[in-house]
């Protein structure tokens, strides 16, 4: 399969879309969704008011978490596509340029997070747990707390830049070999674990190595969606999605299945708009939290605030978009000099 710039842009534009959007509402709505567990209360919950007049809330609340595996999907793909083929690539140096390019964009909006929300909002942090997370160890304890939840990504997406040294060379049978055993951990974690050690599984790579595989599968041209069979494919997979979301059996398969409809999909359309986002979605992933922290803080419901949930949200959408593309821009500025004189 070959996607192009513009499509893998697009893919990322609607997950961090749907990821920005999802983490902002689903305290307001109280809906919990079933991203790192399984709760059949949370799904009865949902499919109660999936028809409501507020559906479209109650969608992104529980189902927002969905656009995660597109990014694994991305990086599984681009990484095969850049690296998959590099019979001298070495080791070292490729890793070091990964940390880096993780820390930069963490580090920083991490800090400036944790400070205003332990010395301005008088909010507990451990920073024991802080300092876990920033060494991208966090994810190996079940019970840590993750504040803000959504930084959890770095640390598996870094155990994902290790394991693919050692799946790169893999044939593409042996890689849905891979993908299959990737399925059945998630359905042995859902069936036959508690809680805690499904939440264990979800925090590392055991719990979204099937995303990735499929990344790493179509670069090497072992996945592919034909001209003619784009738009069924899309119908298809967006309609069982809905049961992967709701019915049990089949949650384990709701990543490969949004996977499949967002590249169908993005076969068929690309916006520049959306790959705008898809751009500065790195961007995005570290700064909504930081945004999403001050408005829960001022002028959320939970504060006894009486703006509307959609006012709200439209502001936290545009705030945080505005705020992520001048941290994508100053991103680039203090890249530029370290890029010079690497070349010189």
């Amino acid at each position: 399969m070959n996607l192009s710039r513009e499509q893998c842009l697009n893919m990322k534009g609607v997950g961090i879309l749907l990821i920005m959007v999802h983490n902002y509402v689903d305290l307001l709505m109280g809906i919990h969704c079933n991203e790192m567990s399984y709760t059949q209360a949370y799904t009865d919950a949902f499919v109660s008011h999936a028809f409501s007049s507020s559906a479209f809330w109650y969608i992104l609340s529980y189902a927002g978490w969905i656009g995660v595996p597109l990014f694994f999907f991305v990086s599984g793909y681009g990484l095969t596509k850049k690296y998959g083929s590099n019979s001298e690539l070495k080791v070292f140096p490729y890793l070091k340029s990964h940390v880096i390019k993780l820390w930069k964009l963490l580090v920083p909006v991490y800090l400036l997070y944790a400070v205003i929300y332990h010395y301005v909002f008088g909010e507990y942090i451990w920073w024991k747990a802080m300092l876990s997370v920033m060494t991208f160890t966090a994810n190996f304890y079940g019970d840590i707390f993750f504040d803000p939840g959504v930084y959890w990504f770095f640390g598996v997406i870094l155990q994902f830049y290790v394991l693919f040294l050692m799946f790169r060379r893999l044939s593409v049978r042996w890689l849905y070999v891979l993908l299959a055993a990737f399925v059945v951990i998630h359905y042995i974690a859902l069936y036959f674990t508690g809680e805690t050690t499904m939440i264990w599984v979800r925090h590392n790579f055991t719990g979204w190595g099937a995303p990735f595989i499929l990344g790493m599968i179509a670069a090497k041209n072992g996945f592919d969606i034909p001209e003619r069979w784009k738009l069924p494919v899309c119908i298809g997979s967006f309609c069982l999605l809905w049961l992967c979301l709701t019915w049990k059996p089949m949650v384990p398969l709701a990543e490969l299945t949004f996977v499949v409809f967002a590249v169908s999909l993005v076969k068929m359309m690309a916006f520049k708009p959306m790959a705008f986002i898809g751009a500065i979605s790195a961007s995005i992933f570290v700064v909504h939290p930081f945004v999403r922290m001050v408005f829960y803080q001022t002028i959320s419901p939970i504060r006894g605030q009486t703006t509307h949930p959609v006012t709200m949200t439209a502001l936290y959408i545009v705030t945080a978009l505005l705020l992520s593309w001048g941290h994508h821009i100053l991103l680039k500025k203090l890249s530029r000099p370290s890029s010079a004189a690497g070349q010189q």
